[in-house]
């Protein structure tokens, strides 16, 4: 996938002919149609998730499950289980951090964390990822897969991958400029049912590190 995505970075910034550009401007206009419906139709999601983070080499560096809940507008929790267990809970404004072996809780904006946490994508705003990233769309393995490749280069990962069955979310793919691949698989998925309000709700523990990131903090 990796040579996939770079032959799609090229065929973004190298136009061989006025043909070739307009073939490419046409398929990334669908893809992006296609993904933002599907983001569009997503109200809450909830399930697990196995993570793992391999190097340039295939090495598996970490690995970690969890469970993750989204709902819209950008709210997020993200509990990843012992022993490396971490909790990101987004209320669609802040986004807290909380690491339970350091007992530290990191405050941010939301808008600084989405590239760190890339599933705020499928609760995000559709001009948004419209106008972050370029997106392109293939067909594999019974997979519908879209890659979607920031515009702003100084961006923490060179690509991100949804991959879905059917209507249905099954893998994410982070790429990062050093080589490394983390990958997100999902299980146990419900769609669109009503999650409890409190899951997006973060109040900061008694004794623990608060590192404020927050704008004009």
């Amino acid at each position: 996938m990796k040579h996939l995505t770079s032959a799609v970075l090229m065929l973004i910034s190298l136009t061989l002919s006025v043909t070739s550009l307009a073939s490419a401007s046409a398929s990334e206009e669908a893809a992006l149609t296609d993904f933002l419906a599907r983001i569009k139709n997503l109200k809450t999601l909830d399930a697990r998730f196995t993570q793992s983070t391999r190097d340039n080499h295939g090495q598996v560096l970490q690995s970690m499950s969890g469970q993750l809940t989204v709902a819209k507008p950008g709210k997020l929790r993200w509990h990843t289980d012992a022993p490396f267990e971490q909790l990101v809970v987004s209320d669609g404004e802040l986004v807290w951090v909380y690491d339970m072996d350091l007992e530290q809780v990191t405050i941010r904006d939301m808008d600084q964390r989405v590239q760190e946490t890339p599933a705020l994508l499928l609760t995000g705003d559709a001009g948004n990822v419209e106008k972050s990233f370029v997106v392109a769309e293939e067909s594999a393995a019974g997979e519908t897969i879209f890659q979607l490749v920031p515009k702003d280069s100084s961006q923490l990962f060179e690509s991100l991958e949804f991959h879905y069955r059917g209507d249905q979310i099954v893998r994410m793919m982070i790429f990062d400029a050093a080589g490394q691949i983390t990958e997100i698989n999902f299980s146990e998925v419900t769609v669109n049912q009503a999650v409890d309000s409190q899951a997006f709700v973060f109040n900061v523990p008694e004794g623990v590190d608060v590192i404020d990131g927050r704008h004009g903090r």
